[in-house]
C-alpha cells in the first residue's frame, strides 16, 4: 500500500498493490493493481471486497478439481471395463471434453458474480468474519481432500449407475 512515487518499488514487488492518490501524486496509482482515492476506502477493499474475493476464489478452486476428478474417473472406470483398448466412451471426443469444460465451466462465473454470504454492510461490522481467510478456513487440505472424496463418489455413481441401466 503506497501513496507516493517512493513506494512504487514495493507496490510493484507486492504480489497485490493499492496505490491511494493524494498529494505525492498518481505515480503509486499508475503503478497499482488496485487504486483508492483516500486510505479510508482501504478498510472497506480488505473486508468486503477482500474477504469475498478469498470465499469465491476458494470455491472455484475446489470446485475445477472436482469436476475434473469426476471426468477423469469416469474415463478410468470405463477403460477397466473396455480392458485398456483405447476405445473411446464418448462418440466425439473433443466435442465432449471442450463442452465439459466449457458448460460445467459456467457456474463459477455466476457464482463470482452472485455469491455473497454476507452483507457488506454485516462484512464492515463485524471484523471477526475476515479470520476465515486468514484461518484458511476455506481453502484448506481437509475440505480439498472432502471435495476429492465427493468426486470419486459421484464418479462411481454415475458411471455404475449408467452402466446398470444399459
Amino acid at each position: 500500500i503506497g501513496d507516493g512515487a517512493n513506494d512504487v518499488p514495493m507496490i510493484q514487488e507486492a504480489q497485490i498493490g493499492v496505490g491511494i492518490s493524494g498529494k505525492e501524486g498518481r505515480q503509486a496509482v499508475n503503478s497499482s493493481d488496485f487504486a483508492i482515492a483516500q486510505f479510508r476506502f482501504l478498510k472497506r477493499l480488505l473486508l468486503v471486497h477482500g474477504r469475498f474475493n478469498y470465499r469465491r476464489t476458494s470455491k472455484v478452486i475446489i470446485y475445477s478439481f472436482y469436476k475434473n476428478i469426476v471426468l477423469v474417473i469416469v474415463l478410468f472406470l470405463y477403460s477397466c471395463y473396455s480392458s485398456f483398448s483405447g476405445q473411446s466412451l464418448y462418440g466425439a471426443d473433443s466435442w465432449c471434453y471442450s463442452g465439459y469444460n466449457f458448460f460445467l465451466g459456467l457456474p463459477p462465473f455466476f457464482l463470482g458474480f452472485f455469491d455473497m454470504d454476507v452483507s457488506p454492510k454485516m462484512a464492515m461490522t463485524f471484523h471477526k468474519l475476515y479470520y476465515v481467510g486468514l484461518k484458511n478456513q476455506d481453502l484448506n487440505l481437509t475440505k480439498m481432500i472432502e471435495s476429492f472424496g465427493f468426486a470419486i463418489w459421484d464418479a462411481f455413481l454415475i458411471y455404475y449407475l449408467t452402466h446398470l441401466s444399459y
